[in-house]
């Protein structure tokens, strides 16, 4: 038994239906009535096919348009600059008051030209209709029948509008329908000349380009008020086949389409034969030097003055805010990156990689025939077994031979003879060769990174991913190039190190500056019973040796020592704070002293900030906020910026020690390098270079700046070849940059300073201790108050030598061999035949010459 429906709608629904029927049904007139109802029934599906409630509120919608966002940097004066654009498609609006009308009209209507092109091939009678031209459908319709084929369309500029803002492209009556049923709304809701702007603003011109705006730039590299009637008339063609009837594409096609634009102007009393075919004979000289690529597109023609950052910027936004407003909202983007730093980041290490990739000379795969001429017979004999494609090269062998030859060993010579020769054809194509495949293709890049922050406040000022921005080598490498540090990392270790001991002390274990350290070759017998033996860079060892002359040395056998007298577990704590992995840890083994494990650039860089700020944790900041259309922040990340906290991770006095050290680094030291372009400031920074020259690095700061540079191949396993290491290739690029990024910006102090409690000692260059009457070499070291030496030096015995001193620099240690009484030293096996040594995993960058 069937039951009744149980919810009220159902219920009031039969009731209703009943009473209605019931009506039609009784009385004099049931015909009538019954006429009337399948009408009211019919008009009711006609409106749910076509129409929706919904249809009124989006209407508001048709004047909104996608704009491009801009990101913005700062110049030397505080002031924003724009740098980049996000877009998928150009769009620059143009609203109608903006196209004033012709002077010299050529007939009646004395709109501007683009108004009349468009109005005489889309819709002559645009302001006549109310949305829908039904003389214009039942000429359409016979038009086709008498084709047989869809040659001529219906669709006014109102329909046309309906169906860019609301509907896709789908050839269906379903979809007529709806266009036909939006465009009677919005007739109602907006003026014509309302109507015809987000026209002109909405259709799609070809080469990603959207509305007469982009178009006219892209094509005609010019304002679309200022066009010609030529190229008003051009833009007109493009309306329903853009690629094919783009001059770019095919400038025949093109002529051809703006021959019968011209011919509507004629037909519908907006010109003369004569005006038109003056008009058009003047397009000649467009055609005639149209020398573009039909791959050309708006995209490229964006603003984008610094391609690693705008890609590394894009990436963040589109977490944070969604690709579809960042590429559609017209959105103003403030970052935090000087352009001053930026131009001066690009010059100084792009050339340099350039440098060094022909020095490296490090050579790509190039025997791309060996696969098929080894298995060449036999992929024929499987692939007839397994139906399989055919094997096919792009371009033949001897293609490729001649490219590689003609590339390598002719290009220089053909283009000199040509100079004598003067052939400008000739001189044009190997100009374009030289821009489209360089005299270095065949050699494999080296890539490299540079970073810099602000250490008070984490903006991050300057950012350069690679050798170069290309579809092939897009990759960030401060963010994704996971790297070993080698030495750079040893003032990390070194900073925890003495900020242990101070909140620690121990006169037996206490790491300071002036902590004496044995600098001899190590060996640790590992659980699979091999030996570990960490080596030196230049496996010379100079004895006994300051901590402070081990840094400027950098000395990988003290760094084993360091972390050995302190232990790993007291460190790691801070080792964590500094260096922020979030979901990684640090390996727990003592070749974590040698740098052996992974970083990116940017989270060596962060560690460096961290001890530039007092021993604070920095929190890097890319975009200060973001503001819609309007001028209405709708991001603010310096509040989650605010937000976090800076955690003091070493004392203030452990990052003073430190930073003193990393002075002597540089004007002493390994560092060097950073000094041949006139910085005018103190510099404080550390080189680094793993093993077989795999990467170089130097990280450093000034108070106003933290900087790192990296030099390496993508490829980890290959070396840059014999003494490259980080004070030979980063050093320099760093010392650049820094010098002119900064000439401009007053030098200042550590503002942390003034908090700092260190004590002063006079201590022993050859002891670290105290000095006794015998001691002649003096020098003057910091200390944190609770771990001063206490002992005085009696290490000299009668027979002390007395080490000249540089008196001009009273800070610099001079090393001295004496052992050291309490120091306890690994003993050497005494059996003929030593158990297998495990070569020294990373190779330490000491001064060399170079």
């Amino acid at each position: 038994m069937k039951q009744e429906p149980v919810g009220l709608f159902e219920k009031y629904f039969i009731i209703w239906f009943r009473i209605v029927t019931e009506r039609i049904w009784t009385g004099d007139k049931r015909l009538r009535n019954t006429a009337i109802a399948i009408f009211a029934f019919g008009a009711l599906n006609v409106f749910l096919l076509t129409g929706s409630i919904k249809d009124f509120f989006k209407l508001k919608e048709a004047a909104v348009y996608d704009i491009p966002s801009t990101l913005y940097g700062l110049t030397d004066k505080g002031e924003y600059e724009p740098i980049a654009e996000y877009y998928k498609f150009s769009r620059i609006p143009v609203r109608l008051e903006q196209l004033k009308p012709e002077e010299n009209a050529l007939s009646a209507d004395n709109r501007h030209k683009v108004i009349q092109c468009f109005l005489s091939t889309e819709d002559n009678s645009f302001y006549s209709h109310n949305g829908i031209d039904l003389k214009g459908i039942a000429r359409a319709f016979v038009v086709n029948i008498m084709a047989g084929r869809v040659k001529e369309g219906a669709s006014t500029i109102t329909q046309q509008v309906a169906r860019l803002k609301f509907l896709s492209i789908e050839r269906s009556i379903a979809r007529k329908a709806r266009e036909a049923w939006l465009a009677i709304l919005l007739e109602l809701v907006y003026p014509k000349d309302k109507i015809l702007e987000v026209y002109l603003n909405e259709i799609p011109l070809g080469h990603g380009t959207i509305g007469v705006g982009a178009a006219s730039r892209f094509y005609f590299r010019k304002e679309v008020q200022d066009v010609t009637w030529g190229e008003a008339a051009i833009l007109a063609s493009l309306t329903t086949r853009p690629t094919q009837f783009s001059p770019i594409v095919n400038p025949v096609s093109s002529l051809n389409k703006v021959r019968v634009v011209f011919r509507k102007l004629v037909e519908n009393g907006r010109m003369s034969v004569a005006d038109a075919e003056k008009e058009y004979a003047a397009l000649d000289e467009y055609y005639t030097n149209l020398n573009r690529s039909p791959n050309d597109s708006a995209f490229s023609d964006r603003l984008n003055r610094f391609p690693y950052v705008t890609e590394y910027i894009r990436k963040n936004l589109i977490r944070s805010i969604g690709s579809g407003r960042l590429y559609n909202g017209g959105l103003k983007i403030y970052s935090t990156i000087q352009i001053r730093h930026q131009e001066e980041a690009e010059k100084a290490l792009l050339p340099a990689l350039q440098r060094q990739t022909i020095e490296s000379n490090q050579r790509a795969f190039r025997n791309i025939d060996a696969f098929d001429d080894l298995y060449g017979s036999g992929y024929s004999l499987i692939a007839d077994l397994y139906d399989l494609p055919d094997f096919k090269f792009r371009i033949s062998r001897t293609e490729r031979t001649f490219s590689s030859a003609y590339q390598e060993d002719l290009r220089d010579e053909v283009s000199a003879l040509n100079l004598l020769v003067g052939d400008d054809y000739l001189g044009d194509l190997i100009d374009k060769n030289y821009t489209s495949q360089t005299t270095k293709d065949h050699l494999l890049p080296v890539e490299g990174s540079l970073i810099a922050i602000r250490p008070e406040t984490g903006y991050i000022t300057a950012l350069v991913g690679g050798s170069g921005f290309r579809s092939d080598n897009q990759q960030i490498r401060p963010f994704q190039a996971f790297r070993q540090p080698g030495s750079a990392f040893k003032p990390i270790l070194y900073a925890a190190a003495m900020d242990y001991s101070g909140k620690n002390p121990d006169p037996e274990k206490n790491v300071t500056p002036a902590t004496l350290f044995a600098d001899s070759p190590l060996q640790y017998l590992m659980e699979d019973g091999d030996e570990w033996a960490p080596e030196n860079y230049s496996s010379e060892y100079s004895g006994f040796i300051l901590l402070r002359k081990a840094l400027e040395q950098s000395k990988n056998s003290v760094a084993v020592r360091v972390l050995e007298q302190v232990g790993l577990s007291h460190l790691m704590d801070s080792l964590r704070g500094l260096l922020q992995l979030p979901g990684r840890d640090i390996p727990y083994n003592f070749s974590v002293s040698l740098g052996s494990f992974e970083l990116t650039p940017y989270e060596l860089t962060r560690a460096y900030a961290a001890l530039a700020s007092g021993g604070k944790t920095v929190n890097p900041i890319s975009v200060l906020y973001v503001e819609d259309n309007a001028g209405k922040i709708i991001k603010d990340f310096r509040k989650d910026f605010e937000d976090e906290d800076r955690k003091q991770i070493i004392s203030k006095e452990a990052a003073f020690l430190i930073t003193s050290m990393m002075r002597d680094v540089v004007e002493e030291g390994t560092g060097r390098g950073v000094l041949s372009y006139g910085l005018n400031r103190k510099a404080y920074g550390k080189t680094g270079t793993t093993n077989n020259f795999r990467d170089a690095w130097f990280v450093g700061y000034t108070p106003e700046l933290v900087t790192s540079v990296w030099f390496g191949y993508d490829v980890g396993t290959i070396s840059l070849g014999r003494g490259m290491t980080g004070g030979k290739l980063a050093a320099p690029v760093w010392g650049r940059f820094m010098a002119r990024a900064l000439d401009r910006e007053p030098a200042i102090d550590f503002p942390w300073l003034s908090e700092v409690k260190v004590t002063k000692k006079t201590v022993c260059r050859m002891s670290g201790k105290l000095p006794s009457g015998q001691c002649h070499d003096l020098f003057e070291e910091y200390f944190i108050p609770q771990t001063a030496p206490k002992e005085v030096c009696n290490d000299h015995g009668s027979s002390w030598n007395v080490v000249e001193s540089r008196p001009n620099l009273p800070s610099t240690p001079t090393v001295q061999t004496e052992k050291k009484k309490s120091e306890k030293i690994e003993k050497q096996p005494s059996s003929s035949k030593p158990p297998k040594r495990k070569k020294s995993v990373f190779s330490g960058d000491e001064e060399i010459d170079y």
